[in-house]
């Protein structure tokens, strides 16, 4: 999305304390360490009624804060995808249980995009009824553009170029766009992208917010669940909807549970009082159940990228030659060996891993033992304290921050891991001279598309540059890519981007995924594009 289709889009969705530098895409923060006791379990409706193990019923713990209405134009929060992506349904989606990116029907069971990239004609399926019993035609797909642009909450841009949707008949519907983005079929393909919203519901209890705060509490969409039970940030019951037009649910009933106590849904899971844990785990507690006969451990890839940033007013890496011995100096693969094991793979491309070919975004970096010990001795570093710092609700960026700094006084290099507040290491550029040398942050795309990275992570406008370091000509560069669906055209971008030596893609991070013995189609249930999410019709249990 161009810089100015961009403009103006940042309202922060409604019930969310995300500061508006935060988003697109949204950074993973990990769970915070806790310490468990057995009273701990006394708040957990699962474990009192021990449902686990029931056929008709999956039971799971999300082990992060998520208060955002599951409404599918506000929700811009990685948890809140448990009950978006099973209750709502787009045009498109990737396709699940894959490495790679791939877009495949939905809700359109076709569509072609026009010579000069700027109309996209859709075929809905046939059949398709929303959970009020109102068939699927395409008025809803205008009226969902429509709402996404009324209530303008995060996800907002990424249909922000349509300016007009046609319904020639009850199953076709174009929409038409503004200029060519090569990225627009990603956009509607995200976990974030539009969903259709029954235009019956919308009409309905539009109220004075467009329905908002009717779909706080239930949903309106065409999924194979419907959300029969919302307690905000405490709990959730999804019941399979009788009249899906696909594969029927195994399950019958989904209940989740918003835990912020991770040693407390552990221990319930051993018991076997809950089927599943959904969050992030540190490396200890996930391969601490490598032999468990109670708990299976599995890991799925995902788009998930962890990076090193640097300060551009840093004192003590003040040139691109400095900063790119510093990232000789990191033996990524040591480092992340030892603060995250199976949690995260080294990657040495600058984009998360295959979005492009590694040809286009190689970083050229060669690990280089006596890095650290030489910039020790040179006199920008010389005498210095280097601060890494981290988001501290984040396990992983605590993790490998912690080791990286080990790592540096071994080698001579003085350096200590700074913890900061989830919301205030967005604001690192309101006071560089006081922001640490270098921070260690992992995010994820909202799209699986080179534009949704390269524009957010390494341009100030795009919201997760958190230094607000500065590439001349890439947003030209950019814009220029955007307008054609060949790959190789992010090459300068990634090119200018490396050269600059402002960011290091150091690991790709893996979703990980506690359950009970028994339950089936885990990897069917994941896909590379969401964090910690099971599409719950592809489970079953044997």
């Amino acid at each position: 999305m161009r810089s100015s289709a961009r403009t103006g889009l940042r309202t922060t969705p409604a019930n969310s304390d995300r500061p508006a530098a935060q988003r697109r895409p949204r950074a993973r923060l990990g769970l915070a360490a806790a310490v468990a006791t057995v009273l701990a379990l006394t708040g957990c409706s699962a474990g009192q009624a021990g449902t686990a193990g029931d056929t008709d019923l999956f039971t799971a713990a999300i082990v992060q804060a998520y208060t955002t209405p599951p409404d599918p134009d506000v929700n811009y929060d990685g948890p809140g995808l448990n009950i978006i992506q099973n209750t709502y349904e787009g045009l498109v989606k990737y396709e699940d249980g894959t490495g790679t990116a791939k877009i495949v029907p939905s809700l359109a069971s076709a569509w072609k995009v026009s010579q000069d990239g700027l109309t996209y004609t859709f075929t809905l399926r046939d059949g398709v009824t929303f959970h009020d019993g109102t068939p699927l035609t395409s008025k809803a797909v205008a009226e969902a553009v429509e709402r996404r642009a009324q209530v303008d909450g995060g996800p907002a841009y990424m249909t922000a170029d349509v300016t007009k949707v046609a319904t020639p008949d009850d199953h076709t519907a174009v929409l038409t766009l503004s200029a060519p983005n090569s990225a627009f079929l990603d956009y509607l393909a995200s976990p974030f992208g539009l969903k259709l919203i029954s235009p019956t519901v919308l009409a309905k209890h539009a109220g004075k917010d467009h329905a908002q705060t009717w779909l706080t509490s239930h949903d309106a969409g065409t999924g194979p669940y419907e959300l029969t039970s919302a307690k905000t940030g405490d709990s959730y019951e999804l019941t399979a909807y009788d009249d899906y037009w696909g594969d029927k649910p195994a399950f019958a009933a989904v209940e989740l549970e918003i835990s912020q106590n991770a040693s407390a849904a552990q221990l319930e899971l051993e018991r076997g009082e809950i089927d599943a844990i959904l969050g992030n785990l540190n490396k200890s507690s996930f391969e601490s159940y490598a032999k468990s006969q109670a708990v299976t451990t599995s890991t799925f890839p995902n788009l998930t990228t962890q990076m090193v940033y640097v300060n551009p007013e840093s004192k003590a890496f003040t040139s691109v030659g400095q900063r790119k011995r510093l990232f000789a100096g990191i033996d990524t693969k040591s480092i992340l060996a030892a603060a995250m094991g199976s949690l995260e793979e080294p990657t040495s491309q600058l984009f998360p891993q295959g979005m492009l070919d590694s040809a286009l975004d190689d970083q050229g970096i060669t690990y280089d033992k006596d890095a650290l010990a030489g910039i020790a001795a040179s006199a920008p570093a010389k005498g210095r304290t280097v601060r890494i710092g981290y988001a501290g609700s984040s396990a992983d960026g605590k993790a490998v921050a912690e080791e990286l700094a080990s790592r540096m006084n071994s080698a001579g290099l003085k350096a200590e891991a700074v913890a900061y507040a989830a919301g205030s290491i967005y604001k690192l550029t309101d006071d560089l001279a006081a922001a640490p040398d270098l921070a260690v942050f992992a995010v994820f795309p909202d799209a699986g598309h080179p534009d949704s990275w390269g524009r957010i992570i390494y341009t100030p406008k795009g919201g997760l540059d958190l230094f607000g370091a500065e590439v001349d000509g890439l947003d030209a560069d950019l814009d220029k890519a955007l307008t054609t669906t060949e790959s190789s055209a992010y090459g300068p971008v990634a090119r200018s981007v490396i050269d600059s030596r402002n960011w290091f893609s150091i690991g790709s991070l893996n979703t990980t995924l506690l359950t009970t013995p028994g339950i089936t189609g885990t990897r069917e249930a994941q896909n590379l594009l969401e964090y910690n999410v099971l599409h719950f019709a592809a489970l079953g249990r044997s």
